[in-house]
């Protein structure tokens, strides 16, 4: 049994049977996200007086883009997307306010920077193609603790490491490694923290052990192309500006000049993202 949420508030206990208990694993992952499920069987539960619904076999369930329409649509009704409690702020007023807090800016993003060893790392810009953006994706990602996010280190035999601080927990999990990405206000430029959950959220929660699969049975465009293309959309020169939830801490000394300056990025809204096609040239 899994609990849905379709109206917000409103809990409803989704029963798997037959084929659609296969899909627990999947759903697990991907709790949170928006899913449609078709042909469902309805049925009024007498003792807690409220409705359930039940696979059957000939039910389906699908996990939506951000960018889908049908995705959007259900946002609409079921929450609004833009937190109200948060104020709508710009680069200049806060960094002259020198204030920490939580804000919400508009900016282009110019810039994802991936730190892999002291000496490497990966960078992404305008400047960069869609076919070198493809080819940077496996050293985008590691293989880590699913437990604490570790990365794991492999022997002479290309075996990994166990981390030990989470023994008896020996389970390994892909992740997207956290970036710093460099957004532009007008004249001014800041270097935000992005930690590894928000680069998938970014790309439409593309989770990093799916980019080699293909997106249907027919297609030949694989989960890899189309994150390529989203970062490719996403640093364009001439971009729409993106809305992003930020935390910001500034530390000042005396005379109230700021010591340091620290960004994290805490939610990224994808409205304005666009994509092209998913062709590598």
């Amino acid at each position: 049994m899994v609990t849905v949420e379709q109206a917000q508030g409103q809990h409803c206990v989704l029963v798997l049977w037959g084929r659609g208990a296969a899909w627990y694993p999947q759903l697990q992952r991907k709790k949170h996200y928006i899913w449609e499920f078709k042909y469902l069987f309805v049925q009024r539960n007498c003792i807690l007086e409220n409705l359930e619904l039940h696979t059957t076999p000939w039910s389906s369930c699908e996990c939506l883009f951000d960018d889908d329409i049908r995705a959007i649509t259900f946002k609409a009704k079921f929450q609004n997307n833009m937190p109200s409690f948060v104020k709508m702020s710009d680069l200049a007023t806060h960094l002259e306010d020198k204030c920490s807090g939580v804000i919400l800016i508009k900016a282009l993003i110019l810039e994802l920077v991936f730190p892999i060893t002291a000496a490497q790392k990966v960078v992404l810009n305008a400047h960069s193609s869609l076919k070198s953006i493809f080819s940077s994706l496996p050293n985008i990602i590691y293989t880590g603790c699913a437990k604490c996010g570790l990365e794991l280190e492999t022997d002479e035999n290309k075996i990994y490491k166990q981390c030990f601080s989470c023994l008896p927990c020996t389970m390994k999990k892909i992740y997207y490694r956290p970036a710093l990405m460099t957004i532009v206000d007008g004249i001014y430029k800041v270097r935000i923290h992005v930690e590894s959950k928000l680069i998938e959220k970014i790309l439409l929660n593309i989770s990093p052990d799916q980019l080699k699969r293909i997106i249907g049975p027919s297609s030949e465009i694989t989960y890899g192309m189309v994150a390529a293309d989203l970062f490719h959309s996403l640093l364009s020169g001439g971009g729409t500006p993106c809305v992003m939830k930020v935390q910001s801490l500034f530390v000042l000394d005396e005379n109230s000049y700021p010591l340091q300056q620290d960004f994290s990025l805490l939610d990224f809204y994808l409205d304005s993202v666009k994509h092209a096609n998913c062709a590598l040239p």
